[in-house]
């Protein structure tokens, strides 16, 4: 019995190893496409670089899938996820920036606040994507990777979200939080299970405040105490750019934020193709911001 009970223990242990070496294969496989490169970053949770410029979050659920943010568009994005998951697919924007709704186009139906609506539809023009592929400094996509839409897109067929709506992926629950500022229609999604919040462009450690749909500091400032009210729901930020950071890093920002209100940091000039500006810095925060908006009018 003793050497039934090993035989099968490493049988099971051979099977394991198998699927490990399997499953690596798979990843290197993915992960070939010169533009995408896919991490497994939770239990069920990818982080897709987006030509190392942005994250966009593919959040698996029992019953289906949910993509956050499309990235900037130039590539098969579509297919690239489709090899990660096979569930039924929700597609939803942090905002309307090109740098996440730049592949909207790929799929049948986008989820996104309606306030960002407009921006979004101009951002997909083929104008627009046509500028966005021009940030390819030395990657070339090959054809086959491409999306395969050249000369039209697919318009973008949007749907509204607002404040409290929540995607039930089956054992996973994604609250929206609306927390304008950097855009007007800028959300979050709380995930209830892991503790995460999925921030968009909304924590940052560098956030742009100074381009000219930004809402004034004092509607951003109210949108991080918002969120730093439920800090208890959350521990992790997974945001737009960069690395996960701790929720603390909250407080860094309205503090930030309280002093470029207060009249207590002096802004140093900020240039950027999106907009000038000053920018502030408190800890590990950083917010570029637009001095003739700075209060409610």
């Amino acid at each position: 019995m003793k050497e039934k009970i090993i035989t099968i223990g490493t049988g099971v242990i051979c099977l394991v190893l198998l699927a490990a070496q399997s499953f690596a294969q798979q990843l290197a496989d993915i992960n070939s496409n010169p533009w995408y490169k896919a991490k497994k970053i939770n239990d069920r949770v990818w982080r897709i670089s987006d030509g190392y410029v942005d994250n966009i979050y593919l959040i698996e659920g029992k019953d289906s899938a949910l993509l956050f943010d499309t990235g900037l568009g130039p590539a098969n994005l579509k297919d690239f996820v489709s090899r990660l998951t096979r569930l039924p697919l929700i597609v939803v924007n942090s905002h309307s920036h090109p740098d996440h709704s730049g592949a909207d186009y790929q799929f049948p139906k986008v989820y996104a606040h309606p306030k960002d609506f407009e921006m979004i539809r101009l951002f997909s023009s083929n104008y627009i994507r046509k500028t966005m592929q021009m940030t390819m400094v030395g990657i070339r996509i090959p054809d086959s990777l491409k999306y395969p839409v050249t000369d039209t897109l697919y318009p973008v067929n949007l749907f509204p979200i607002v404040e409290g709506h929540v995607f039930d992926l089956g054992d996973r629950k994604l609250e929206v939080i609306e927390v304008p500022g950097h855009t007007p229609g800028s959300i979050c999604l709380l995930d209830h299970k892991d503790k995460v919040l999925y921030t968009g462009d909304n924590d940052n450690t560098l956030v742009w405040l100074q381009p000219r749909d930004a809402m004034p500091l004092e509607i951003y400032l109210q949108s991080l105490k918002k969120i730093n009210n439920r800090a208890a729901e959350f521990t992790i930020l997974f945001p737009g750019h960069g690395e996960p950071i701790d929720s603390d890093f909250i407080k860094d920002q309205i503090a930030c934020a309280e002093q470029i209100i207060a009249g207590n940091c002096v802004g140093k000039p900020y240039t950027s193709f999106a907009g000038n500006g000053l920018v502030c810095a408190y800890g590990r925060a950083q917010i570029a911001y637009d001095p003739k908006k700075i209060k409610v009018n």
